[in-house]
């Protein structure tokens, strides 16, 4: 976690006390992105103090700071018998300044609006639609943002509602590597159903995404299903550059036709940027499985000529540079691909795109871990990039080595792309691999498992409800207490591994991290405990590829009994009860059949009311073939509880590799009414709808809806 913005404001004026500089000072020991901020906070401090004071014109002051008129006095006083009448209320007391520090505060004023001015790009009032609700965002004085949110739907009677923010900053050194950063902002409720607050911008942001949720982040209220959108805009209202190529880059990470929407936009709007249609062409790529046709590909050669003619008669950045060496690529262009890539490591080579490609040349060679490693930390040095860092500490386990293992590890840490909590824990299990590595793997797995993740906080990536946020750390939990309990019983820690391997299975229901505890149990003598959790595992109700209990495994010499089989299926039920959700669903929205039959969601889901297993996918052929398999494995469990399997896809092509003995009920949702009801975000997710149609689970492993789907069946 880097230290955020006004500590180090502070930190730089010395306004800290000493224990929290004390602090700092040890975070910016090893943090380089935190000392880069903290020059920066420190030169523009020296150019503000280096600024003229202008002189104020006449008068002001008193324009500004009128004197408060005497009370009139009342010509030869009252009436007789009339009380007399009270003095005019003068200025409460504490409100009192001396004129000399009102003149202060109107001149730091002024200068702070001169310096947004200079500083913050401007956002215009933008406003979003989303059922019955909106979110209006205006940008005023001082970089703050205000947030009026007003809606119908079930937030109207909450005291306050959370607006959560991602925002985008263009960094010209480290572009291909920018990730949106995180702000989130309490709105008060001013009347029933409409909220207000305020929120900051940092200078330079040019793109934002915001969802609205309680404060519990338990519910999400959004348009097309993920978030709202606002974007720098230019003096005639149009969308900025920069603004869209972040746009296009967060709709890359939650729906590609959206993306694929964006890109052509963006593509009219600047039809000299390679990068919008190295976009368009690699969407449209995506989007047809059977490959493109010919009439697609001489379009875009066509605009590869011209776009490549135009950079070498110009001037292009590296951002342009690094496209055109992916849309030559693309075309099949390798001459191309490797001029712009030459010319990119030439002329700009401490940008992010030059170490990417930089890193294209150095994974795929047969140089030694050493030498790879010693290219690596070259990358490092030049651009910094996150890729680079997390290449370098994969390439690091190799060579065993502590110290050069943890010094790519703190880079790692320090800013790389797409970090969560799966590969925080693989991360673990790598260093798991290497027994010499153990006592960093111990100290990395516990400062994972003491960091307190909050629920609110940056950790959450933007497009997570909190149901699917907490069950995910809860599964990376559970697999590193695993990794714990191996490191302490190893040496000789016995009560420690015991506590470990206990905690493991209390976090989440995982059938492979129950046969894991039980083999370790086994193996300490603790036939009892292993027979327990061997039941655990042994009662759930789906069917693998892979059995969590081998065939050749001696269960015999672990008597499960009934009594234990019994404990365990209410453990199951408890569980899987415990972390349902509870989602009205519409179930009235319209949906189109194979034949070209416009159905509800309802009808879809079958005449008897059942258990319904939702797989929505934005193209049935991303479905993964493991997924397929799991399916055809547990058509008949599913058949026999009454429970029913509902394929739908935005656009009409056939399942690849369905089997054809799954009675899949195929329908599609073109218009994404049906994805922004269920509030997807990825491109394959399982939903699990119960008897009376409420949404009862949401994720992207198959394995969990299916063991819900089985549950709530039988």
């Amino acid at each position: 976690m880097h230290t955020d913005y006004p500590t180090l404001s502070a930190f730089a004026d010395g306004d800290l006390d000493p224990r929290d500089a004390a602090e700092v000072t040890e975070h910016l020991r090893w943090c380089a992105e935190c000392r880069a901020e903290l020059q920066f906070i420190r030169r523009l401090g020296e150019g503000l103090r280096a600024l003229p004071t202008p002189s104020a014109p006449p008068h002001l002051i008193d324009e500004i700071f009128p004197a408060e008129p005497e009370p009139m006095p009342v010509a030869g006083g009252g009436a007789p018998g009339e009380p007399e009448p009270a003095p005019v209320a003068g200025p409460v007391v504490a409100e009192r300044r001396p004129v000399a520090r009102r003149w202060g505060l109107a001149l730091a004023a002024g200068v702070a609006g001169l310096l947004a001015g200079a500083l913050f790009l401007t956002f215009g009032a933008d406003r979003a639609m989303a059922g019955s609700s909106m979110l209006t965002l205006d940008r005023i004085e001082g970089g703050a943002m205000t947030f009026r949110y007003e809606t119908v739907f079930p937030l109207a009677a909450e005291p306050a509602v959370r607006a959560r923010m991602r925002y985008w900053i263009p960094d010209p050194l480290r572009f291909a590597q920018n990730e949106g950063r995180f702000g989130e902002i309490e709105l008060s409720r001013r009347a029933e159903g409409r909220f207000e607050g305020l929120a900051d911008l940092p200078p330079g942001a040019v793109y934002a995404v915001a969802t609205v949720e309680d404060l519990e982040g338990a519910y999400l209220d959004s348009d097309f299903g993920r978030f709202w959108e606002y974007l720098e805009t230019d003096a005639e209202g149009r969308p900025t550059l920069d603004a869209r190529r972040y746009q296009i880059l967060a709709a890359l990470e939650l729906n590609a036709p959206r993306a694929a929407e964006l890109a052509r936009e963006a593509a009219a709007a600047f039809p000299d940027q390679p990068e919008f249609w190295f976009w368009n062409l690699s969407l449209e790529l995506a989007a047809l499985p059977e490959g493109p046709d010919e009439t697609l590909r001489s379009a875009h050669a066509a605009r590869l000529g011209a776009l490549d003619r135009a950079a070498r008669a110009g001037s292009p950045g590296p951002v342009e540079m690094h496209a055109l060496s992916r849309y030559a690529r693309l075309l099949d262009r390798p001459d191309l691909t490797e001029f712009w890539q030459r010319e990119l490591g030439r002329r700009h080579p401490h940008h992010g795109a030059a170490a990417l490609v930089s890193l294209e040349s150095i994974l795929p060679s047969r140089a030694s871990s050493e030498e790879k490693l010693e290219a690596l930390e070259e990358d490092w040095a030049r651009a910094g990039a996150p890729a680079t860092a997390q290449l370098g500490l994969q390439s690091s386990y190799e060579l065993a080595d502590p110290s050069l293992t943890e010094r790519w590890l703190e880079r790692y840490e320090m800013g790389s792309w797409g970090r969560g909590p799966s590969s925080d824990t693989e991360v673990a299990r790598n260093l798991m691999e290497v027994p010499a590595l153990w006592p960093l793997a111990e100290a990395w797995i516990l400062d994972r498992l003491n960091s307190g993740r909050e629920w609110v906080g940056s950790e959450r990536r933007l497009d997570q409800s909190r149901h699917n946020f907490l069950a995910e750390t809860r599964q990376s939990r559970a697999q590193l207490f695993l990794s714990l309990s191996r490191i302490r019983l190893d040496r000789g820690d016995l009560a420690g591994g015991i506590d470990a391997l206990e905690r493991s299975v209390e976090e989440t229901w995982d059938p492979r991290v129950f046969v894991r505890a039980a083999e370790i149990h086994r193996s300490l003598g603790s036939d009892e405990r292993a027979a327990e959790l061997i039941s655990l595992a042994a009662v759930d109700p789906v069917a693998t590829p892979q059995p969590y209990l081998p065939p050749e495994d001696d269960a015999a010499r672990i008597a499960t009994g009934a009594t234990n089989l019994f404990a365990a299926r209410a453990a199951m039920r408890e569980r899987i009860f415990a972390g349902l959700l509870d989602e009205y669903v519409n179930l009235h929205l319209p949906l189109r059949t194979g034949t070209g039959e416009d159905v509800t969601l309802e009808q879809a889901t079958g005449v008897d009311p059942g258990v319904t297993l939702i797989v929505h996918t934005i193209r049935p052929d991303l479905i993964p073939d493991e997924s397929l398999r799991l399916l055809r494995l547990n058509s008949d469990r599913l058949a026999s509880a009454g429970a029913t399997v509902v394929l739908v896809s935005e656009q009409e092509s056939p399942p690849s590799g369905a089997p054809s003995e799954m009675d899949f009920r195929i329908h599609y949702d073109p218009e994404r009414e049906v994805w922004n009801e269920l509030r997807a975000w990825r491109s394959v997710q399982y939903f699990v709808l119960d008897r009376d149609g409420r949404l009862r689970h949401r994720g992207d492993q198959l394995a969990d809806a299916l063991r819900i789907s089985l549950v709530l069946a039988l």
